[in-house]
């Protein structure tokens, strides 16, 4: 009969997670401090603007309000109660409203709530840039 071989010691295997979680929290760490993502400029957000609007093509029945409360329906200055007395005859079923970006929202609120509540379907009317400056036309 042969001796038995005495059995190894067990050997201590080191857990390797821990390790690789300190890692990655490290680089982690490294990129939130040393690296920006994009420049300022890049970052920045342009506003659309328009500059000498055709009013030709958008689309009818165009309602532009202006910031001072004034408004005009296809390029003729008009007053809301009688955009309003248009609206409950049924001669104007839908508006496309057109206001510029220095709009006061609450304004735009107002009047769209009150439009809506004659019974008119509201649209609104945006543009979109036509130039990679971000600048409408």
């Amino acid at each position: 009969m042969t001796p038995l071989l005495p059995r190894p010691a067990p050997r201590f295997r080191p857990d390797f997670s821990l390790a690789t979680v300190n890692i990655v929290l490290l680089l982690l760490l490294y990129f939130l401090v040393a690296g920006d993502p994009a420049a300022e400029t890049e970052r920045a957000i342009v506003p659309p603007s328009t500059r000498d609007l055709p009013l030709e093509g958008l689309p009818r029945p165009l309602l532009v309000a202006q910031p001072g409360g004034a408004l005009a329906l296809d390029g003729v200055a008009v007053t809301l109660p009688a955009v309003m007395d248009r609206i409950a005859s049924g001669t104007l079923p839908r508006v496309h409203l057109l206001v510029s970006r220095d709009h006061p929202a609450r304004a735009l609120l107002d009047l769209a709530a009150r439009l809506a509540g004659a019974g008119a379907e509201l649209r609104l009317v945006t543009l979109r840039p036509s130039r990679p400056d971000g600048d409408g036309q």
